[in-house]
């Protein structure tokens, strides 16, 4: 039976999604660190980069041109009929299928902390309605625009709160 085989999280981003070919070690290695989750350590970051690449060399999936610091390394015929097109069409569909809504969080988080000033408001409102009845012509128009902007922002934050549960419901679905 033939043991499959895996090629790891970065050297996928790298090699597929980004497609490198011709790289240098230190080029693999910059490419790494801006991925997202990898070592700032350069020495570390080196070091991981260079024990994938070695592993591909010997499972014949890089070829490399040169020596020292100029050798290049490229993607061979085996590495492209094994992993491109399997690989592409998977990471196309996850990237396709995967959102971002990070930013419903922080909007939401946003309209609470302005439903707090505007609380605040009303509740200031009412006190200077009790402490001088003389203002109330003018204060209960105030009072009134802060009222109607309260329940506006508590709509909106009532909308986010039940999107994100909705969408935290079904990714604990899956």
């Amino acid at each position: 039976m033939k043991r499959s085989n895996k090629i790891g999280f970065l050297m996928t981003k790298l090699l597929i999604k980004n497609a490198l070919d011709g790289f240098t070690v230190m080029e693999l290695r910059d490419a790494s660190i801006n991925t997202e989750g990898i070592s700032s350590d350069l020495e570390e970051a080196r070091k991981k980069v260079y024990r994938q690449i070695y592993r591909f060399e010997k499972n014949n999936w890089l070829r490399s041109e040169g020596s020292g610091q100029k050798k290049r390394y490229f993607q061979t015929e085996l590495f492209k009929k094994s992993f491109l097109t399997t690989q592409k069409d998977e990471i196309e569909a996850n990237t396709q299928a995967t959102y971002d809504y990070s930013i419903l969080n922080i909007e939401r988080n946003q309209y609470k902390g302005e439903l707090e000033i505007v609380l605040g408001e009303i509740k200031e409102y009412k006190a200077l309605r009790c402490r001088f009845p003389e203002l109330e012509s003018k204060v209960i128009p105030l009072l009134d625009n802060s009222k109607e902007r309260a329940a506006h922002l508590l709509g909106k934050v009532n909308v986010l709160s039940n999107i994100l549960n909705v969408i935290s419901e079904g990714k604990q679905a899956c």
